[in-house]
């Protein structure tokens, strides 16, 4: 991406479960015989974060821009603030009530009392996600490489805390933790379709950004790409990257 290409955003959804790594200095326990039995991918992306739970009925938005990008900014934290903001926008557009974009000191705040499902992405806070009802229903992570910039939301419309903690290998109190801080926006908007969600957060984003996303996905080379590229295992079980 050239230094003066406009930003590209995608939308991706899986056909397959998958238990989604962030890259922290240290791995989280993962319940090899529940991946196994399950039949569930384990995969790490680039940016940060707890693990999460891509299944079907999860939404995950990628915007890139390139180096130097006003929406990139330079402060790491600040970046997100207009994509939470907006995703904020579109839920309230939708419907959803009582609908929160978490600041900086609300979220040091909790990361100061962690609940059972802290190390999940979904059991804590970070600035900027986005709260409905009081229970988080947007994750957001960032990637940043000498090219650019990388924004990463991820809004479940319906939340599988159960199967999140077996896979990780936890007990009900971290299932239960994790229902009670977080939820899909399908639970404050009853009904909502993907095609809804992706519609009104698109516009959302457009109208925050200030400038047009261009729309992509991956070309075959690069699903090529994705498909070998393997890395070392965790806690035994091979990943993709």
């Amino acid at each position: 991406m050239g230094a003066g290409a406009s930003p590209v955003c995608s939308w991706s959804t899986v056909a397959a479960p998958a238990l989604v790594l962030g890259r922290l200095a240290v791995d989280p326990p993962i319940d090899r015989n529940a991946v196994a039995a399950e039949g569930v991918v384990v995969v790490r992306r680039s940016s940060g974060g707890g693990p999460v739970l891509w299944d079907h009925d999860l939404l995950a938005l990628d915007i890139v821009m390139p180096r130097g990008h006003a929406l990139a900014g330079e402060d790491v934290v600040d970046a997100y603030r207009w994509l939470g903001e907006a995703i904020a926008d579109a839920l309230r557009d939708l419907g959803a009530p009582a609908v929160e974009v978490i600041g900086v000191a609300a979220a040091r705040e909790a990361r100061s009392r962690p609940g059972p499902a802290a190390d999940a992405c979904f059991g804590g806070l970070s600035p900027y996600e986005v709260l409905a009802g009081g229970r988080k229903v947007v994750g957001l992570s960032q990637a940043r490489r000498r090219p650019g910039t990388l924004l990463q939301a991820g809004i479940p419309l319906s939340l599988d805390a159960p199967r999140l903690a077996r896979l990780m290998g936890r007990d009900e109190g971290f299932a239960a933790g994790l229902a009670a801080t977080a939820a899909g926006v399908g639970e404050s908007v009853p009904g909502l379709t993907r095609q809804a969600l992706v519609e009104a957060v698109d516009r959302a984003v457009r109208e925050r950004a200030g400038v047009e996303l261009r729309d992509d996905s991956l070309r075959n080379d690069e699903r090529a790409a994705v498909d070998t590229v393997l890395t070392a295992e965790v806690g035994g079980i091979r990943v993709r990257d």
